[in-house]
């Protein structure tokens, strides 16, 4: 009977070079391209320390939305907008990535080894089944010395790459490429301002 880390290691390791972005609250700018461990799609609180990094930027935005806002719920239009009002400003920061040994999830043959679907991909962020799979694929890939996960965005806009800082090469790591983008309110939704309104009736 075949293993994940059998199945994986079949997967070949893609590389990337290109611009990348992340949203992080103020006060953790200059630990922005750091990584941390803690409970996400490809890391959990107790692991390794991993970078999540998105494109295109309205991808990177939506992002901001899911995690910030959409689990909330708010009795009318106003109330969401004195939310977003008050959010702790964030900043938007743009980096050069030039990475290798990357498992490729973006290819059908690349998540069929993984066991995930589209939708594992997907999830909301209150998807505990999903992530936990999610989490198991990137605890295996890491095992086989992977410098990271790149997947479709669970936005569905785009595309994230989700960085091993501890298994990086310190000539991989992301380097600031452009100014930070300070956001004193979080850019509007590009899905739409009202459709993700949840009313308390």
């Amino acid at each position: 009977m075949d293993s994940l880390a059998a199945r994986l290691a079949q997967v070949p390791a893609a590389t990337e070079c290109g611009q990348w972005q992340r949203h992080v609250g103020v006060r953790h700018v200059h630990q922005a391209l750091d990584g941390r461990a803690g409970k996400g799609r490809w890391g959990t609180p107790h692991g390794f320390p991993v970078l999540y990094l998105g494109r295109p930027r309205e991808s990177v935005v939506v992002e901001a939305y899911r995690h910030l806002v959409d689990p909330l719920e708010f009795d009318s239009p106003s109330e969401r907008e004195t939310f977003l009002d008050n959010l702790i400003p964030r900043v938007l920061v743009t980096c050069a990535v030039d990475v290798t040994g990357l498992l490729d999830l973006r290819t059908a043959f690349g998540r069929a080894q993984a066991g995930l679907t589209p939708q594992d991909l997907t999830s909301a962020t209150t998807d505990a089944g999903a992530s936990a799979r999610c989490q198991n694929v990137a605890q295996v890939a890491h095992q086989l010395n992977r410098h990271g996960i790149i997947a479709p965005a669970a936005t569905e806009l785009g595309e994230t790459l989700a960085l091993f800082m501890d298994l990086l090469p310190n000539a991989e790591r992301p380097q600031r490429s452009r100014a930070d983008e300070a956001w004193h309110r979080l850019p509007a939704d590009p899905r739409g301002d009202t459709r993700h309104l949840r009313a308390v009736r």
